[in-house]
């Protein structure tokens, strides 16, 4: 059950100006949150077809405050991602998806092993060697 729950949730993160933004966005009970530096400062309902607005403020060191706004969007493909965007100030950014836990991170991509000159030598001498007929 517990997969079953993951593969409907989704998580955003960004790093804005000192401050950790994250939005997790559960598709089965169509609710969304806003996380600024791991507390709760949004919630709402996500609509079927429309755009979901949530606004939040984080504040600096001088007790200055700064609203922004998170636009999700549903996705137009069924079992798409969807789009989630942070709107501060008359700046955009796109929020990138993250895995929720280590299960659903992505794959390492492999490495190849090292090579030095010596081993890079011996192969082609092994590859370009003529054999002597016996």
């Amino acid at each position: 059950m517990a997969a079953y729950a993951r593969a409907h949730q989704h998580r955003f993160h960004l790093e804005q100006d000192g401050h950790s933004i994250t939005v997790v966005w559960s598709a089965r009970r169509r609710r969304a949150e806003v996380l600024v530096d791991g507390k709760v400062v949004a919630a709402a309902r996500t609509r079927r077809t429309a755009t979901t607005e949530l606004r939040g403020e984080t504040a600096d060191g001088e007790g200055a405050v700064h609203p922004f706004t998170i636009r999700l969007g549903r996705p137009d493909i069924p079992g798409d991602e969807p789009l989630c965007a942070l709107e501060t100030g008359h700046r955009l950014y796109l929020m990138p998806l993250v895995p929720l836990t280590g299960d659903e991170a992505w794959p390492p991509e492999p490495t190849p092993p090292p090579r030095g000159p010596r081993e890079l030598l011996t192969r082609w001498r092994t590859r370009h060697r003529r054999r002597r007929p016996r």
